[in-house]
């Protein structure tokens, strides 16, 4: 089973994988935010474990300028309170540095 992800230019050794999908790692964060405004919605990055948790990356509001990436993470499926909730601008390292926090966090919660 692979357990080696790049996301956002990064590598992450991530276990228990049920599913990835990674739009978020193919926006050009050379160029504006309005320039890739048409790219960016709701779904653009989703970490599904084998345990029911999923770590989702959206842009909100979609398709706006001057929104923000919601890195959220979701347990049970109770999309309405999310473990974990943390927002990003425009900014890719400022994006990798709070999926990080997330990560982080997430492998700390599940082992607690």
């Amino acid at each position: 089973m692979k357990t080696n992800y790049c996301i956002l230019g990064n590598n992450y050794h991530i276990e228990n994988v049920e599913n990835i999908s990674d739009e978020i790692s193919a926006l050009d964060f050379n160029k504006t935010e309005l320039e890739e405004v048409t790219r960016l919605d709701e779904d653009l990055f989703q970490l599904a474990l084998n345990d029911g948790v999923v770590v989702d990356i959206g842009w909100y509001p979609s398709f706006e300028e001057g929104g923000e990436f919601i890195i959220q993470v979701i347990q049970n499926s109770d999309w309405d309170h999310p473990m974990i909730k943390i927002s990003s601008g425009w900014d890719k390292n400022e994006l990798i540095e709070k999926l990080n926090i997330v990560l982080e966090q997430l492998l700390f919660c599940l082992k607690s």
